[in-house]
């Protein structure tokens, strides 16, 4: 096992620009996150003793049909904030049937007004609903003018708009500009962003010494990607003077989080007695809590360890389950190795056309080691019909990728096929070579 130092996962901790501004638990604190009538501009004149502050506060309280009720009025009369509360009530279904053509409604009206968090929400609703944009780039529009009022979200997703190249206009020089905008307002997943910027010099010069601050400022904000990428700096000595302990604390710290990188990395730390103590229990610990999230590399080396007892206590039917999980994720090396435990019945059932079955998908991926043990199978028929052709084929394509076994076996074989039939063999082996 290597320490990995580029991210395999992206699921965790790292927000897309595709994700709701309101989370889940926004019933609780959302009076933390919309912004006061107050402070998007006046309401309009004829809006009576009751603002739409009042009318936020019945909101805040989970009280949506009151809110609704008292905030309609005030959005029918031009108040931005209301508006944007209204749209919200539209977006989320809360109280109203979910409506996004009339939440769209909404927050194009309040962000006419530069309600930046209506903007940002109007980009959100566009991007998962296209049809309803007004006019091609609205939603795009929408999140730069929400980032130019200093939307740190909108800034947030512009960038990520820029970066992946999902605009007409956006580069990544710009990608960068307005990351920077975000992080400087202390956005972790900007700040992550920004650093891996700076360290691929994906929009200039590489810049390893600022990227290591911004991933540091990520890193200490709770961002489990930039704690991955932290441990990584310090393992590899960039930016930062080396220091196995200290990138086994950034690990540990995202590996605790869930992040399937760092856990696989802190897997091989304990493994190896690098920067901490030599424990190959808690190697295996954190390496099947990356296994169980899908990591294919540490279930394929979770498979290995189960099969010969290194960290875990040896169990053949545990070795066909991780191995079969990697198999189905199209590994050859997880598909050769529980092609040969049905060979030999290990932890599974013996099945020789299971053992076919697996030889032959990692054969197909030009693992030369199956090919070589399928061109023997053809040979003698065992879990297939024999076929002379077919297995020679196979053998040739392992013995040019330079498989001494097939080597060997080729000089057998060439001598139980007939002139026409190895000409057959030759012929399907480059077929097959060039298809790939």
């Amino acid at each position: 096992m290597k320490y990995r130092v580029h991210r395999l996962n992206t699921t965790n901790q790292q927000v897309t620009a595709m994700s709701r501004f309101i989370p889940a638990w926004w019933l609780l604190l959302l009076a933390c996150l919309v912004v006061p009538a107050s402070a998007q501009g006046a309401s309009a004149p004829g809006t009576g003793a009751i603002g739409s502050g009042d009318a936020e506060a019945v909101y805040d309280k989970g009280d949506y049909a009151a809110a609704f009720k008292t905030l309609k009025p005030l959005a029918d009369a031009g108040d931005a904030s209301a508006q944007y509360h209204i749209g919200l009530l539209y977006d989320l279904g809360l109280y109203v049937t979910k409506n996004p053509a009339e939440a769209a409604k909404w927050f194009r009206l309040a962000g006419r007004q530069d309600n930046a968090k209506a903007l940002y929400n109007l980009g959100l609703l566009l991007a998962a609903n296209p049809k309803l944009a007004a006019m091609q780039g609205e939603g795009e529009a929408a999140f730069k003018r929400a980032a130019e009022l200093g939307e740190v979200s909108a800034q947030f997703a512009l960038a990520e708009l820029y970066a992946k190249g999902k605009s007409a206009v956006g580069t990544p020089a710009q990608a960068e500009e307005w990351y920077r905008k975000a992080a400087a307002q202390g956005d972790f997943k900007s700040q992550y962003q920004l650093g891996m910027m700076l360290l691929s010099g994906k929009a200039g010069p590489v810049n390893i010494q600022e990227a290591s601050k911004w991933l540091h400022l990520a890193a200490d904000a709770g961002s489990a990607p930039g704690q991955f990428q932290v441990g990584v700096l310090y393992e590899k000595g960039m930016g930062v003077h080396a220091s196995p302990q200290e990138a086994a604390k950034w690990f540990t710290k995202a590996a605790e989080q869930g992040d399937a990188d760092a856990q696989y990395n802190l897997a091989v730390k304990f493994d190896r007695g690098d920067g901490v103590a030599k424990d190959p229990a808690q190697a295996a610990r954190w390496l099947e809590k990356a296994a169980a999230q899908g990591d294919l590399p540490a279930q394929l080396a979770l498979a290995r360890w189960y099969a010969t007892g290194h960290g875990v206590a040896q169990s053949a039917p545990q070795a066909v389950n991780w191995f079969t999980q990697a198999a189905q994720k199209g590994s050859p090396e997880a598909q050769y190795e529980l092609a040969g435990l049905y060979a030999k019945g290990l932890g599974v059932k013996q099945s020789q056309a299971d053992a076919v079955k697996w030889l032959t998908r990692a054969a197909e991926l030009n693992d030369a080691s199956a090919q070589n043990d399928l061109g023997i199978r053809y040979f003698e028929g065992q879990g297939v019909k024999k076929n002379p052709v077919a297995g020679y084929m196979w053998l040739e394509l392992a013995a040019w990728q330079g498989n001494a076994g097939a080597k060997s076996n080729l000089e057998y074989a060439v001598g139980k096929l007939s002139d026409k039939q190895k000409a057959q063999a030759d012929k399907a082996a480059k077929a097959w070579k060039m298809k790939r």
